[in-house]
């Protein structure tokens, strides 16, 4: 085996257990946050009143039962995925990203 040939063997397995090292040191220290975060119930506030607000005054019967159907389709959504959905009545204060905002068409 030539001079080449042995530093490419010799920088081939350094790179594999590099990787190799580098992905356990990573699996481990990711192994206690992501079993917290399974302890978690993600939460999505609806801000009916927001909602409510958010409806032109001259809208017509039809445009309001689309906008909440939309709002109560949204809802179940995040819920079929495992959210728990509240409505803002019920909060007395939340971090302003975990409200569900009025998808615009």
């Amino acid at each position: 085996m030539d001079v080449k040939s042995q530093w490419l063997s010799i920088i081939l397995i350094a790179s594999s257990l590099g990787c190799l090292g580098g992905w356990f040191a990573a699996h481990q220290q990711l192994q206690q946050p992501i079993a917290r975060l399974n302890l978690v119930t993600p939460v999505f506030v609806l801000d009916r009143a927001k909602l409510i607000q958010s409806i032109p005054p001259n809208a017509s019967q039809e445009q309001m039962a689309k906008i909440v159907d939309d709002w109560q389709s949204q809802a179940k959504k995040l819920s079929d995925a495992g959210y728990l959905v509240i409505d803002s009545t019920a909060v007395v204060t939340a971090p302003d990203d975990v409200y569900v905002r009025q998808t615009q068409r």
